[in-house]
């Protein structure tokens, strides 16, 4: 009888050990363990959005508040009086226009919409008149391909207040990279243009990269307000900067330049790029320092 106690006995001893052992487990994974990072995808704009964060966040309120700035610029009539954030992107549109020197120019609605229906249309810029305190019912306001990355930057700017580092964000496949939440830094494929091919490894740390690529659909990108027309010069044109915003500016505007006009511009805003046709690549000296050696 006592052998069977002190079996007994040495029995609840292991199982009380694994327990102890299992509770320490569980406690440093929960403070010393690396967290699942907040994954969710929002689709506004025709686009699909994806963040990935991996500080430790509250999921619920940061889901209401990347949903609550993106259907603020969802719901935008630009009618009647105007909020301030809708006079703020307006005024946004506008110093994109004389930084690009009127590649990116927000009143060419009404030239998008008759290409869109395979019409000809001869421009003539309204940035000139274009009063965010006034508007002017005959001017076509077009945010397409700014609006994206404009409030995906209000987004990154809550972040910013609240402290949120280490995140990834794709727009689709723009990518906006914080803080790497590891050893090393955020890895993205650069694929051959129309291809799941991969051609080139792109490492990214609190950087941007932006692509614009050719396609048979209608894309506002591939519209040059300066010549009436829609550009299609490059298969690819791939942008890597120092934020979300400046990169989404310096792609839609280098798809149609001329190469040579392109060079200078991304230069002028510390960014690199790479220019693909067939086989032919191009690339400004420093985007090689971002690819995998």
């Amino acid at each position: 009888m006592n052998m069977v106690k002190k079996i007994v006995d040495k029995r609840n001893y292991i199982i009380l050990f694994v327990i102890i052992i299992l509770i320490i487990l569980i406690l440093w994974s929960l403070f010393f363990g690396k967290n699942k990072p907040y994954i969710e995808s929002f689709n506004y704009y025709g686009e699909t959005i994806t963040f990935m964060v991996y500080d430790k966040v509250d999921y619920k309120k940061l889901s209401n508040e990347i949903n609550n700035i993106y259907k603020k610029y969802d719901d935008m009539d630009f009618n009647g009086e105007l909020s301030e954030d809708e006079k703020a992107l307006i005024e946004y549109g506008k110093i994109l226009y004389y930084k690009t020197d009127g590649y990116i120019d927000i009143t060419d609605g009404k030239l998008i919409d008759s290409l869109k229906k395979g019409k000809t249309y001869d421009f003539k810029s309204d940035i000139e008149k274009l009063d965010s305190d006034n508007l002017i019912d005959d001017i076509s306001l077009n945010f397409d391909s700014i609006i994206g990355s404009y409030a995906t930057n209000e987004v990154l700017y809550y972040f910013k207040q609240n402290d949120i580092k280490k995140y990834i964000v794709s727009e689709n496949g723009d990518i906006v990279a914080g803080d790497y939440y590891d050893d090393g830094k955020y890895v993205i494929s650069i694929n051959k243009p129309n291809s799941d091919e991969v051609m080139d490894i792109v490492y990214l740390e609190n950087k941007a990269m932006a692509t614009r690529s050719k396609s048979d659909d209608f894309e506002s990108y591939m519209v040059n307000p300066k010549s009436s027309k829609k550009e299609n010069k490059y298969d690819s044109v791939i942008v890597i900067a120092n934020d979300g915003l400046t990169a989404n500016m310096l792609v839609n505007s280098l798809y149609i330049m001329d190469k040579d006009e392109g060079k200078k511009l991304v230069l002028d805003y510390n960014g690199e790029a790479m220019w693909i046709n067939d086989d032919d690549i191009d690339m400004t000296d420093g985007f090689a320092s971002y690819l995998k050696k």
